[in-house]
């Protein structure tokens, strides 16, 4: 046997240091010295070999508990929890209701355990250690507003801010969408009365237009006329824009269409592509509900914005209170007060316009003008006519600081 020992030593070391599979284990054999102790030499060999594959993961073995055992072992983990703690694997026992095995760490060899358990593990959800060290959670940047955070909030749905001197937009909410806008429509039509005016040479004191009776009928705010009452065009322009008379409104239409044979709504339209009003559309002089008859808080702006360049439609917009003499259908004279219903003109503003009706809401266009600014603020469907007024104000001090 002292002879033989070195020959098994180098045999052992040998297998210990090649490829463990049983194919190249075969191979050695053949290559490994012939000597009457071979046997003792393999099974030594066989032994360190298996030794070598245990010791290479450090793993100790855990006992497999059986279904049939399970059910007595209950009470024990009942009373204490027991980990058991390895180099590669974290098995965790709690209570009855999770006694499973969670794998934490999935470095260590998978051929300990059956394949369905392997299942198990990946649908079970992971459990941390007590060592495990936890992060602050990831903050993520805010997003930032285009908006500026001090625009002041307003009950308006629609709202734009325009420059006076130019025509430009300075901001706005929902400014191109178009809704209903009520009274405001009675800018075209006392800007149109103004250039077909001016376009068919008539005087405004000594051209006098009939009130006809579907005027007397129209309903809604109205100027006080009545039908076959006469009155110069410069009064109808007064009895439309400041008490808001949808009567006035349907006078100018007839006498126009009436004397001057021109459609007076197809020319409202036109004007408003002229100027760039893409989201607009007029049906009727007056503003009642109609469901073609639209505009957005920015063409509405616009449209504004030219009429303010004649110094007639500035002049009307502005008046508080006007006197008109009014001939009636007998020939008698009759005097009629109206009012501005743009409260607005009494805390420093110059006009122009307002309006509500159910569908549209409180609306209101003002214009306002110092010596640094020239503002135009358009407010579409207001929560209240009051808040029409604070809606504006809040504009107002934030365009001018």
């Amino acid at each position: 046997m002292k002879q033989d020992y070195p020959e098994n030593k180098y045999q052992a070391l040998y297998l210990k240091y090649q490829p463990t599979n049983s194919n190249n284990y075969r191979h050695q054999l053949i290559w490994s010295p012939q000597t009457e102790n071979m046997n003792s030499a393999l099974i030594l060999s066989q032994r360190i070999f298996k030794e070598h594959k245990q010791n290479k993961f450090s793993v100790r073995k855990v006992s497999i508990i059986q279904p049939k055992q399970q059910q007595y072992k209950e009470v024990d983990y009942k009373k204490q929890k027991t980990t058991i703690n390895e180099t590669k694997r974290f098995h965790m026992y709690s209570n009855s209701k999770n006694s499973k095995i969670k794998q934490l760490n999935s470095t260590a060899n998978n051929s300990f355990y059956s394949k369905k358990s392997v299942e198990k593990q990946q649908q079970s959800s992971p459990v941390k250690p007590k060592t495990a060290i936890t992060r602050a959670k990831q903050m993520l940047p805010q997003q930032i507003s285009i908006v500026p955070m001090d625009i002041p909030l307003v009950s308006a749905q629609s709202w734009c801010i325009i420059n006076g001197k130019n025509g430009q937009l300075i901001n706005g909410h929902n400014q191109y969408k178009s809704r209903q806008m009520a009274s405001i429509t009675k800018i075209m039509t006392c800007w149109l009365a103004l250039k077909l005016t001016q376009q068919f040479n008539l005087d405004l004191d000594n051209t006098y237009f009939t009130v006809p009776e579907k005027a007397e009928r129209i309903g809604g705010t109205s100027a006080q006329l009545s039908s076959d009452d006469k009155l110069s065009i410069r009064d109808l322009l007064y009895g439309l824009m400041l008490p808001s008379g949808n009567d006035a409104a349907i006078t100018l239409q007839y006498n126009f269409e009436l004397k001057k044979s021109c459609d007076f709504i197809l020319q409202m339209n036109q004007n408003a592509l002229d100027i760039g009003m893409e989201s607009t559309s007029y049906a009727n002089p007056h503003g009642l509900y109609h469901e073609t008859n639209y505009s957005s808080a920015y063409d509405i702006g616009i449209l504004t914005y030219h009429a303010m360049q004649n110094l007639q439609f500035a002049s009307i917009v502005k008046t508080k209170i006007y006197y008109s003499e009014i001939e009636d259908k007998f020939g008698e004279s009759k005097e009629i007060f109206w009012e501005n219903t743009n409260k607005m003109l009494y805390q420093g503003f110059r006009g122009v316009k307002t309006g509500i009706t159910k569908e549209a809401g409180p609306c209101v266009v003002e214009y306002y003008e110092d010596n640094q600014n020239s503002l135009i603020i358009v407010l579409l469907n207001c929560r209240s006519v009051d808040h029409r007024w604070q809606d504006a104000f809040k504009l107002l001090d934030w365009a001018r600081s």
